[in-house]
């Protein structure tokens, strides 16, 4: 097993020479994806600063009185996000791991976005993507839901904060033990909803903690990018994402080795 740091090293090697390439994909794939939700906005008369102005405050009722009521827009937001965000995604970690792979020569990165997550297996990955995120929301949130119980039932500090830290840690957990699934859907695309989820807890197995630390080691560059107005983060979106290919091609191969 490699070091995070020859993890992350096989990253910028694959970069080198197509960074620039990388961050023009990344805001390609925002623009496209904000293109979508503005277009179905502009379909059903939104009042698109007052909705995005409560999207950005998480304020639900004025979200709903930006689009006038009209649930049927959210209807479709909802469904853009299942067949066409979601599968979109998934071509995107997975371009950067074809450039890894490639070792940097591979590197028609916003054209493998449309061409992975578009693929042959299209509703293969919608399939996988949507039923797989829907049981893992329905593993974590029951544990929010027992939060909010002891808050309104107990109305002890400490309490609510155990609850609060214990709930936290479950959910990073399961993030963690499912979070391969974007690979393997593409890597194994044979296998059933099941039998994906499976392989990412197997690949795993061992291996969460690795993968926990690797994330938090960019919380320093995720913190400078804010001073940069975000717009580092469009460099920054790739070397994470070409770093996490190099983690999934490493305990991937760790494994076939071990065989």
């Amino acid at each position: 097993m490699k070091r995070i740091t020859q993890l992350k090293d096989e990253a910028l090697d694959a970069l080198h020479g197509n960074f620039g390439r990388a961050a023009l994909s990344t805001l390609g794939w925002l623009a496209v994806t904000y293109a979508v939700s503005f277009m179905f906005s502009l379909i059903g008369g939104v009042n698109i600063l007052q909705y995005y102005s409560a999207v950005l405050n998480g304020d639900f009722s004025s979200m709903l009185d930006a689009t006038g009521g009209n649930i049927f827009i959210s209807i479709l937001e909802f469904l853009a996000a299942i067949f066409f965000t979601a599968p979109l995604g998934v071509g995107v970690i997975n371009a950067f791991r074809a450039l890894l792979e490639s070792k940097g020569s591979d590197n028609s990165i916003f054209t493998n976005f449309f061409k992975i997550g578009f693929s042959k297996n299209y509703l293969h990955i919608v399939l996988v993507s949507f039923v797989s995120g829907l049981l893992i929301g329905l593993m974590v949130v029951p544990v929010f839901l027992i939060l909010v119980l002891v808050i309104f039932l107990f109305h002890s500090g400490v309490a609510t904060v155990i609850f609060a830290i214990a709930a936290v840690v479950y959910a990073i957990w399961i993030g963690l033990m499912y979070s391969q699934i974007s690979f393997i859907i593409v890597d194994n695309p044979e296998l059933d909803i099941i039998d994906t989820m499976r392989r990412s807890r197997q690949l795993m197995d061992g291996n969460k903690f690795k993968f926990f630390v690797l994330a938090l080691s960019f919380i320093g560059w995720i913190i400078l990018g804010i001073f940069t107005l975000c717009i580092g983060y469009l460099w920054l979106m790739p070397y994470i994402s070409t770093t996490e290919a190099a983690f999934y091609c490493d305990i991937r191969d760790a494994e076939k080795t071990a065989e």
